[in-house]
């Protein structure tokens, strides 16, 4: 689509962003420079790129168009949605999975066994499965840790369903109790590769940006680690434990609940997406 911002001539397609990167974003592309998005539901937003540049807030102000109506007409010719195979859609196509996720009524039109859930994985991989099919929702956690083994970029592990024509997050631990471990084994995946592209952004030599860790016990359940060097200022990611490593050479372990108890007031939240804690010491040596 040309000439969508005003006199300037611009050829837009649609973008789906998730939350972690543009929180990302809000470091590396802060205010005028930041993409200009439409929430759509869960962790998933929507922009436009012009030739392989995001549209930013700073472009979109300046138009005399709505940002929605240049959305809506970026998606409006898409084409249809791919063909269900074993009750389950996956599109590849990101133009069509913007128009899917901007018209949830397109998604009505997936053959699924129940109301449409619509896993974002990825900006060339989205999944579209029935909110009662257990053996379709365990398929779509194979392709979820296919894409992160594969060490691409990703979007959300947290699916939307349709409902009452809109997108509402989709309880699936609930909804699928058989599939908890699996389920929260990719929600861990995909939070460490979030963190590890955070991780990127926050470099600066005065502070320790610690970087989650995958950890498999022998029965089978999947936690996030992070190491914490002992009087290190540190930026801290969300995990189930940290390693506390001491100068002297011992280490020890504490849940993340019980690392924040210690550490008290002092320990600071941060703003920043994926969230992080500020936990106060010396600089990194």
């Amino acid at each position: 689509m040309t000439n969508a911002f005003g006199s300037v001539d611009v050829n837009v397609v649609p973008r789906i962003y998730g939350a972690s990167e543009l929180g990302v974003l809000s470091v590396t592309a802060p205010g005028d420079a930041h993409p200009r998005v439409e929430y759509v539901g869960g962790e998933v937003f929507i922009g436009l790129d012009d030739s392989g540049a995001a549209v930013t807030q700073g472009q979109a102000q300046a138009s005399d168009r709505p940002f929605a109506d240049v959305v809506a007409e970026a998606v409006a010719s898409t084409g249809p949605l791919p063909e269900s195979v074993d009750g389950i859609v996956i599109v590849e196509d990101e133009s069509v999975a913007s128009a899917v996720l901007l018209d949830p009524s397109r998604a009505a039109a997936a053959s699924v066994v129940g109301a449409p859930v619509v896993f974002v994985l990825a900006r060339g991989r989205v999944a579209i499965v029935g909110a009662d099919d257990e053996a379709g929702v365990g398929h779509v956690l194979d392709l979820a840790e296919e894409l992160y083994e594969a060490g691409g970029p990703l979007v959300s592990a947290h699916p939307i369903v349709l409902v009452d024509g809109g997108w509402a997050r989709f309880p699936w631990t609930e909804r699928f109790p058989g599939l908890e471990l699996r389920i929260q084994r990719v929600l861990r995946l995909f939070s460490v590769r979030a963190y590890e592209a955070q991780t990127v952004a926050l470099q600066r030599p005065d502070v320790h940006v610690a970087d989650p860790k995958i950890h498999v016990r022998e029965d089978g359940v999947t936690l996030t680690f992070a190491a914490w060097p002992k009087g290190t200022a540190t930026l801290l990611p969300v995990v189930d434990n940290v390693m506390i490593a001491d100068p002297a050479g011992s280490i020890s372990v504490a849940t993340f609940d019980e690392f924040l108890a210690a550490g008290g007031d002092a320990i600071v939240r941060t703003g920043l997406s994926p969230l992080r804690f500020f936990v106060p010491g010396e600089p990194p040596r």
